[in-house]
């Protein structure tokens, strides 16, 4: 049986301390090292924190938090309990480049001997055997880089780039640039400014020039930067320009990065086209999507059969991670002196995409965002129950009370709505106590997350905050135990909604998953379909215990009317699906149906009226195509030998319908009658043919 567990432990803890030599804590400590895909990756697993230097031909240089972020280096931002994990960008600070083709990185990886001293282990790698793509925009966790070729001196190309931004940093370059060159800032609102690149570099902004290529880099939340949506998706953005003088020629390079984040849970939204990115006058074409764990990319079947999925739709690329997916783990922490536990796994997103220009020329672009994913203390159960074990509980402890939600369970009510409490005794006299909570009983607070704009449903998260009161016996001092759980359900799917058309109207069917129930609301228009609602309005309906019908005769309030002639026309009815919380409409089905015309009068949802009469019960007869409204110049749309058609605006000359049936917007107010209007038609001859009232 699969349930969201979660164990709270009262433990009494012997504690042993034993001593360790320096070189006993050394061997215990294993630094890993290799060249991966556009960075070098180091992983130390020791017990504290290690530290890191770069060395390079002018000496040692420590790694501080903010030197990181400004040189090109990651240390892993959550850290795995006894891992640190560094990455290093090929363009860092002190790493050496020959011809941008090889790279030689040499770092001091000090760790703790376990003694109170420090020892020092020297990794050096070179790596080589890299292809560059034309424009490469790399997002890290606390820096954003991008990469592009100098300009040759044959090819010249004047531009103004975007400079998009999440996360960002930069320090000193590697090589001085000159004087000349210079950054140029754009605001949303159309203001320039600019600033020397010595300016820049003591703002945060990192600029690297080597024989082929110039980085640029910068830090988190600089003053220039702006917050954006793109497709619903935050993403913080600079927009800036690279220009610098050569000969009699001002040179000025596109170098647009973005990135977007989500680290919140394990479904992440990505803009499909980064329109910062993308030139009005270059056509976007996609070349590939890529998905990735720790830094390194996976090919297809891999990440299949690890289930990750990675789908784009309209304008949004989404990668779902399955909980617990292997390259990810468990991590242990301490919030607000409770113990906690989450999920994480570090994922690689990779957008490969061309601009295609009209003189036949392309650019393209390798867009990479790295980010981590977590989840705290959730699970997917296929029983839909919280299982809480909570011991171990001396002899002379009571549990008392049960608070969820702020809801309290008296602990007499053992079986209550599928909720139970058991006590499990142990043989040495302490006791446990397990709580069973279904996720669907009223005390459970639930959300619904949208996967991808309005065309798919993401998982149902389902949380308790539990405290218990625990009181020590004979002398009844009390103190609390408090947690909270959060689980998610990926497989509570919205109604599924079918329709049909009769000769009377048309009749829907809405079927009901399992625990959907009180997930999703059916609505016509802004109303909710309840009893109350079809027996107002006329509508048919039935429910069970997993199926609701309903059926709406034609003429019904809520229809919209197209094509009407003599012989048919058309109705459409429309149910909504909102969420029940929030009232967001998640999706809609309509139908259309083809009606026989009969006699009636309907009002558009323009305003227009339709009035269909038969007029051979008249007498004298009436010929229809002399008939017309007491505006003599309104006369038939469609007549045949026994019926007329008219049609005309509503605010045209005097008219009576149902008002139930109307809303007017006016400003911010709906106004409604729920009290139904009359109509009526009256055929008479005038001295110079025939008119029709109404």
């Amino acid at each position: 049986m699969k349930t969201a567990a979660f164990i709270i432990g009262l433990i009494f803890i012997c504690c042993q301390f034993t001593e360790q030599t320096a070189a006993e804590g050394f061997k215990q400590t294993v630094v890993q090292s290799e060249c991966r895909d556009r960075y070098l990756w180091i992983q130390v697993t020791s017990v504290q924190m290690p530290r890191f230097e770069a060395v390079d031909g002018n000496g040692v240089h420590s790694i501080s938090e903010q030197l990181a972020s400004h040189c090109g280096y990651t240390i892993s931002t959550f850290k795995r309990d006894g891992f640190t994990t560094f990455r290093a960008s090929y363009y860092s600070c002190f790493t050496q480049s020959q011809n941008d083709e090889v790279f030689t990185f040499r770092f001091n990886v000090i760790v703790s001997d376990g003694s109170g001293g420090w020892l020092s282990h020297l990794v050096s790698e070179v790596c080589s055997g890299l292809i560059w793509t034309h424009r490469e925009i790399i997002c890290e966790e606390d820096y954003m880089e991008v990469r592009t070729p100098t300009p040759p001196g044959r090819s010249i190309k004047f531009c103004i780039f975007s400079f998009l931004v999440h996360l960002v940093g930069g320090v000193q370059a590697k090589r001085t640039a000159s004087s000349v060159w210079q950054l140029m800032f754009l605001q949303s609102d159309g203001q320039v400014s600019s600033m020397s690149i010595s300016e820049a570099q003591n703002r945060g902004y990192s600029l690297t020039t080597t024989a082929q290529r110039v980085v640029l880099r910068s830090s988190y939340k600089q003053s220039h930067a702006q917050v954006i949506t793109v497709d619903g998706i935050p993403v913080e953005v600079i927009q800036i320009s690279l220009f610098f003088k050569k000969k009699l020629t001002v040179v000025m390079i596109d170098m647009s990065m973005a990135c977007s984040f989500d680290g919140a849970w394990l479904l992440w939204d990505i803009p499909w086209v980064m329109t910062p990115l993308v030139e009005r006058v270059a056509t976007f074409e996609s070349r590939s999507l890529g998905v990735g764990v720790e830094g390194v990319l996976l090919d297809e079947p891999t990440a299949t059969t690890r289930g990750f999925s990675l789908v784009q739709q309209g304008r949004l690329v989404q990668i779902g991670v399955p909980f617990g997916a292997e390259g990810g783990y468990w991590k242990s922490l301490v919030v607000n002196n409770m113990y906690k536990e989450r999920y994480m796994i570090f994922v690689l997103y990779e957008h490969i995409f061309s601009l295609l220009y009209e003189d036949g020329s392309s650019i393209d672009t390798r867009h990479r965002i790295s980010s981590d994913l977590f989840l705290p203390v959730e699970t997917i159960s296929d029983d839909q129950v919280f299982s809480i074990y909570l011991g171990n509980i001396p002899a002379d402890v009571i549990l008392e009370e049960v608070w969820i939600n702020r809801k309290q369970l008296m602990i007499a009510e053992s079986i209550k709505g599928g909720i139970s409490i058991s006590p499990v005794v142990h043989a040495n006299g302490s006791r446990a106590y397990k709580l069973q909570l279904p996720f669907e009983d009223n005390v459970v607070h639930w959300m619904v997350r949208t996967r991808i704009r309005i065309t798919s449903f993401g998982p149902v998260f389902y949380s308790i905050d539990i405290n218990f009161t625990l009181t020590i016996m004979p002398q009844r001092d009390s103190y609390h135990h408090h947690t909270s759980i959060t689980a998610q359900v990926f497989d509570a799917f919205p109604p599924e909604i079918t329709a049909q058309c009769s000769d009377g109207g048309i009749a829907f069917s809405v079927v009901r998953p399992p625990r959907a129930k009180s997930l999703w609301e059916v609505g016509v228009n802004h109303e909710p379909l309840t009893s109350q609602l079809a027996a107002q309005r006329g509508y048919h309906l039935h429910n069970d215990a997993h199926k609701t019908t309903l059926e709406v005769p034609v003429f019904s309030i809520g229809y919209t009317y197209e094509g009407i002639n003599l012989a048919n026309f058309y109705g459409t009815f429309k149910l909504l699906l909102r969420d029940s919380k929030t009232l967001e409409v998640q999706t809609s089905t309509s139908k259309r149906c083809l009606f026989k015309t009969e006699d009636m009068m309907v009002c558009s949802a323009d305003g227009t009226m339709t009035v269909v009469t038969t007029l051979t019960s008249t007498w004298p007869m009436v010929q229809p195509e002399r008939t017309s409204l007491l505006d003599p110049t309104c006369e038939p749309k469609q007549v045949d030998g026994s019926r007329v058609l008219f049609e005309f605006k509503v605010d045209s000359l005097r008219c009576f319908y149902p008002l139930s049936g109307v809303n007017r917007l006016s400003v911010d107010r709906i106004f409604r009658s729920e009290t139904p209007g009359f109509g009526s038609i009256k055929v008479f001859e005038s001295l110079k043919g025939h008119s029709l009232s109404y």
